[in-house]
């Protein structure tokens, strides 16, 4: 099996017509109206590294041992395929039991009736949980996704290449962008053989971050558009070519290698970087997979203030039930115990994010490593200067990934200007929404 950890390969275009195409129930989410007998035999999907498979296989082995009458199949693979895999599942009326979701498609499913109201369900209990953790994962007045924990999106630095080069480590409270683009030519000016400064931060995410830093964002969904100004999103392409020229970067060459491989593939994976972007539960995976010592920073920001920088919490990933299931009760059982069993914690520790659950947070703390403690100290360290989440994104655009991705492609190889990609990025995503 593929071992891809975190959402760092693009989307296939398969999966984003299939979903557009969904002959479903009717929009506003699954009514809850599957069955709730069935023959106990329920599917429940993934993506992710070998470990994670690993420790699924574990929690469902857990599960089976406790609930006579309920067997679960296992099915995974690696992030871009599992979008092909469930879209083309979903639309045949065949979609696994239970769904490992992610926000950019949370709302994409739910609005079109693709997974059941968690609310309605008497097996699962949702107490622990709070409004603000339930929110991350509503649709239309109901819950279709419980999230697994929080992550934070952040600067990922090779502290042995650092030493290398003789450099220290920056104060990431006040370091701004400029000190960023300084660092990273420094970086790649001393480390020399093909080793970079840094990777882009060229995914929707980052945009997210650069938009919020800016006081806008990706999308209203009030008004059913994007939610920022051309001059905005201009900037941020400019920035990215700034990274590219000036700063230390990759080459658009590079970049295009990296966006189409693999997480173990990647450049700073294999120490061809020395600083990456990447979310905080990807830590333990980076330092498994370089074998160096990986620490966090926060992003840098324009003011070099660590309340400016745009950093948000989100949820790792969701649990959900699709409404075409024939065994709600067994599914509500098999979300119940992964969302509140202190064993399964102890088996997931925070590979899907710190767990919200606080029974669930305090049964993980004991059983960490040194690289899991230390994502748990950082996003304590980091909450006070966090004053919001952002929600799942809106219906009809689980392809922006891809969109944005494409885009900067094509801004780093010079065949689109800044203002030219904003210009048509901007149409396509708004398409996306109106559609």
């Amino acid at each position: 099996m593929t071992t891809f950890s975190g959402t760092r390969k693009h989307l296939g275009l398969a999966a984003i017509a299939l979903v557009a195409g969904l002959g479903l129930t009717a929009c506003g989410g699954g009514d809850g109206g599957s069955q709730a007998g069935g023959d106990g035999n329920i599917r429940f999907t993934w993506w992710g590294s070998d470990p994670r498979h690993e420790a699924n296989e574990r929690l469902i082995d857990m599960f089976e041992s406790d609930h006579d009458g309920i067997t679960i199949a296992g099915e995974y693979t690696d992030f871009g395929g599992y979008w092909d895999r469930l879209a083309t599942t979903t639309a045949g009326g065949s979609a696994p039991d239970v769904i490992t979701m992610d926000e950019k498609y949370l709302q994409e499913y739910a609005g079109r009736g693709a997974l059941v109201d968690l609310t309605q369900l008497d097996a699962l209990d949702l107490s622990a949980f709070d409004d603000a953790a339930l929110d991350l994962g509503s649709y239309d007045g109901g819950v279709y996704g419980l999230t697994t924990g929080q992550n934070a999106y952040v600067v990922m630095i090779n502290e042995d290449l650092l030493e290398q080069a003789g450099l220290e480590l920056p104060d990431d409270t006040t370091w701004t962008w400029d000190d960023y683009y300084e660092l990273s030519a420094a970086l790649d000016e001393a480390l020399g053989d093909g080793v970079r400064g840094t990777e882009f931060g060229a995914q929707d995410v980052d945009l997210r971050i650069w938009l919020r830093q800016q006081g806008e964002s990706l999308y209203n969904e009030a008004e059913g558009t994007v939610g920022y100004t051309p001059e905005a999103v201009t900037s941020w392409f400019e920035h990215l070519l700034a990274v590219r020229d000036d700063g230390g970067g990759q080459t658009a060459s590079e970049f295009a290698e990296d966006a189409s491989g693999t997480f173990e593939a990647g450049a700073m994976p294999t120490n061809r970087v020395a600083m990456g972007w990447y979310w905080s539960n990807q830590l333990s995976a980076l330092r498994t997979a370089s074998d160096a010592n990986i620490s966090m920073l926060r992003v840098p920001s324009e003011s070099g203030e660590a309340n400016d920088n745009g950093m948000y919490f989100k949820a790792s990933m969701y649990w959900s039930i699709s409404d075409q299931t024939n065994n709600q009760d067994a599914a509500a059982e098999f979300v119940n115990f992964l969302a509140n069993d202190p064993e399964a914690a102890k088996v997931m520790l925070v590979d899907r994010g710190v767990p919200v659950n606080p029974a669930m947070a305090e049964a993980v703390t004991p059983e960490l490593n040194e690289a899991e403690q230390t994502v748990v100290s950082f996003l304590d360290e980091i909450a006070p200067d966090i004053d919001s989440t952002e929600l799942p994104s809106p219906v009809g655009t689980g392809g922006v990934q891809d969109v944005v991705g494409r885009y900067v492609s094509q801004v780093l190889f010079g065949s689109l200007t800044p203002e030219q990609a904003t210009t048509q990025m901007t149409d396509e995503i708004n398409g996306m929404i109106r559609s």
